[in-house]
C-alpha cells in the first residue's frame, strides 16, 4: 500500500525536534496475542517495541510481532502527540493522537493484501481513558473499520498490582469483512469486545500479566472467552 510506505517514510525520517528524551523499550512473552477481542496465534507469541519522545511531545514508535493468523509476522509503525490539558481549570487530561500502519510478513489466503493505516485519537482523565479510530481500509478489506473503546486502570490493594478494564464497540463494513474472513458462514458482523488485565510490577523491571478478552460474536467456531498469561521485561533511559 503506497500509504504504507509514505507513513514509514515519515516515521524513519529525521525529525527537527532535539533528539533529547525517555527511550522505552519492551519485550513480551506471552501465551497468545489477543486484537480488539480476538486469538491472533493461539500458541506463544513474543513480541519487541520500543517509543522514543521528542522534547516537543511528538513521539515514534514500532512494535515487531510474530502472528499466525496473518502470515506469520507483523510489523507496526506508528507516530503521534500527546498534550497535557486543564479543562476548566480544575480537571487535568492528556489528549492524544497520530497514526499507526500495520504490516504482515505475507499475504493471508483470506486477506490476499492485510496492510494498512489507521488513525486514532483518546482523552485520559485520571485512571479513565477514552480512544477512537478509523481506518478507511481495515486490514485490506476495500472497507472502512472504526472503533470506540473506554478503558479504566485502577491499582490493587497490593504493592505493585493493578487492574485495566476496556471495552470496545467495532463497526463498519471493513470490521465486518474481516470477521466473516474467519467465520465458517462468512456472515461477518460488528462486534463489541472486552479485556481485563491483572499486572504485578516485579524487581528488576520484569512483570507478570494475566489478561482475559473476548468478544461479542462467534470467531475462529467460538465465542468463548481468551485467558492468556505473560512476562514483560521493560528498558527505560
Amino acid at each position: 500500500m503506497l500509504i504504507v510506505r509514505h507513513l514509514l517514510v515519515a516515521a524513519l525520517l529525521p525529525m527537527p525536534a532535539v533528539w533529547a528524551g525517555p527511550l522505552d523499550l519492551r519485550t513480551t512473552v506471552a501465551t497468545d496475542e489477543l486484537f480488539r477481542g480476538i486469538s491472533q496465534n493461539n500458541s506463544l507469541s513474543f513480541s519487541l517495541r520500543g517509543d522514543y519522545r521528542f522534547d516537543n511531545r511528538v513521539y515514534l514508535g514500532a512494535r515487531a510481532l510474530n502472528n499466525r493468523s496473518l502470515g506469520g509476522a507483523q510489523g507496526d509503525f506508528y507516530i503521534g502527540y500527546s498534550h497535557t490539558l486543564n479543562l476548566l481549570d480544575l480537571i487535568q487530561a492528556t489528549a492524544d493522537g497520530g497514526l499507526s500502519a500495520s504490516v504482515f510478513g505475507s499475504d493471508d489466503s483470506r486477506l490476499q493484501n492485510p496492510d494498512y493505516v489507521e488513525g486514532y485519537a483518546s482523552l485520559g482523565v485520571g485512571p479513565l481513558r477514552v480512544s477512537g479510530s478509523y481506518a478507511p481500509d481495515y486490514f485490506g478489506t476495500g472497507a472502512a473499520g472504526y472503533r470506540m473503546a473506554g478503558q479504566l486502570k485502577l491499582p490493587l490493594p497490593f504493592p505493585g498490582l493493578s487492574a485495566t478494564g476496556v471495552i470496545g464497540l467495532n463497526a463498519g463494513d471493513g470490521v465486518r469483512r474481516l470477521v466473516a474472513s474467519r467465520q465458517q458462514d462468512g456472515r461477518g458482523a460488528q462486534y463489541a469486545d472486552y479485556s481485563l488485565v491483572i499486572n504485578q510490577e516485579l524487581p528488576l523491571a520484569f512483570s507478570v500479566f494475566g489478561q482475559v478478552s473476548g468478544a461479542t460474536v462467534e470467531i475462529d467456531d467460538s465465542r468463548a472467552p481468551t485467558f492468556l498469561i505473560g512476562l514483560r521485561w521493560r528498558y527505560g533511559v
